[in-house]
């Protein structure tokens, strides 16, 4: 399901912010200081969309800095639309929906 690769996509956003493979965490960990969740993911898990995502910035470059910004910089909608040079807010949904199916179909045919 797409909304299982959002998650596997916000949980290599935080792997990357983390450290990257040094990390080496399962499930779900707690910030420091907060009750917030933050998805955490092992390191084979965040290695496959890490590849996912790479193959995507080389397909389609646009739909690649979406991903990136959206997932790994965190940015709202607005500000990917300014950064990206897409136009407007919708146009931005649009292309990072069609950056998650597309990284779906990847993961899922991956295996």
């Amino acid at each position: 399901m797409l909304s299982d690769t959002q998650q596997r996509l916000a949980a290599w956003g935080h792997w990357v912010r983390a450290g990257g493979v040094a990390l080496g965490c399962h499930g779900v960990q707690l910030a420091v200081g907060s009750s917030v969740a933050l998805p955490v993911c092992a390191d084979d898990d965040a290695l496959s969309v890490d590849r996912a995502v790479a193959r995507l910035k080389k397909r389609d470059r646009d739909m690649g800095r979406i991903v990136v910004m959206a997932y790994l910089s965190q940015y709202s909608l607005t500000r990917i639309a300014r950064e990206a040079g897409v136009g407007s807010r919708e146009r931005a949904r649009y292309l990072l929906g069609g950056a998650e199916a597309w990284i779906d179909a990847v993961l899922f045919s991956d295996g």
